[in-house]
């Protein structure tokens, strides 16, 4: 398998990749609470607003934004995995102001019920299998005017919250001579993170005025993890769960030397704190 298909893999969204992000949710909203901030200030969401959410998840953002655009707001919680959405609505048990539509379906393939005022995501477009299709759907989606505001991750090489584990973990392989397949640094989660190419993209799928809004953040490892608890966590998600091999000895080398390696970023309270790089980029439905 080259590094690329490697990459694919590792980021479908089913089976065993939603059942690891959804036992760390909790924490992961809290180490994203940065970005949803950010994402949220460019939105600049206005009562009644209708919303789209894409990629949503288990719905936290979906929920924020129902709680910003109020009772005369409309928001769509959209996400390609039935088990995200299952999750989403289990959570949803509570008045959150706007109606929250939770709908499973691919975004290349989803028509809009109506048309939408803002379209939002926090690290929910970067996976599509046709990048041109799913944005010219989403410009769909919006009524003339109506804003795009994503938020996607920097190429992996720029934040320390991916390098660091990656380098490390790698480090370890070359010195047992292991051989691994190098996914890459702008693949899977990263691929939005070239400006030019993303300007092209979605100008050819119908939006104007592209904004590109980099942000570098401190991020709290899965809200509060101590150095080996947020190392195995490293071998679970990302890119550095894609080189290291199911061998219980070579994971426990990584474990070890990833986690000195954490020793040297924790905070006050013992927890590991690593920079991340986003970019919230933006655009309007002519």
């Amino acid at each position: 398998m080259s590094g690329e298909e490697a990459v694919a893999a590792e980021y479908r969204w089913e089976g065993d990749r939603v059942a690891r992000w959804l036992r760390n949710a909790e924490g992961v909203d809290r180490q994203l609470a940065p970005v949803t901030e950010a994402l949220f200030d460019a939105a600049a969401l206005d009562s009644g607003e209708r919303v789209l959410d894409v990629g949503c998840g288990h719905g936290p953002t979906t929920r924020k934004a129902a709680w910003a655009v109020g009772p005369y707001g409309r928001v769509t919680g959209l996400d390609v995995s039935a088990a995200m959405i299952e999750a989403a609505e289990a959570a949803d048990t509570s008045d959150h102001g706007a109606t929250i539509d939770w709908t499973v379906g691919d975004v290349a393939e989803w028509t809009a019920p109506y048309p939408h005022d803002v379209v939002i995501s926090r690290f929910g477009v970067m996976f599509f299998s046709d990048p041109h299709r799913a944005f010219s759907s989403l410009s769909g989606a919006l009524r003339a005017g109506g804003r795009l505001c994503v938020a996607v991750w920097a190429r992996r090489d720029a934040s320390q919250l991916f390098e660091l584990p990656y380098t490390v973990a790698t480090s370890v392989l070359d010195e047992m001579g292991l051989d691994y397949e190098v996914p890459p640094a702008d693949g899977g989660p990263f691929s939005l993170s070239d400006r030019a190419a993303v300007t092209e993209l979605l100008e050819g799928a119908g939006f104007v005025d592209v904004g590109w809004a980099p942000h570098t953040f401190p991020m709290t490892i899965g809200g509060g993890m101590a150095p080996e608890v947020a190392a195995k966590g490293a071998l679970e998600l990302g890119p550095t769960r894609i080189v290291v091999p199911d061998d219980e000895a070579v994971r426990q080398a990584v474990v070890e030397a990833v986690t000195d390696a954490y020793c040297e970023h924790v905070d006050r309270d013992g927890n590991v704190v690593l920079d991340g790089s986003i970019v919230v980029v933006t655009a309007t439905r002519p």
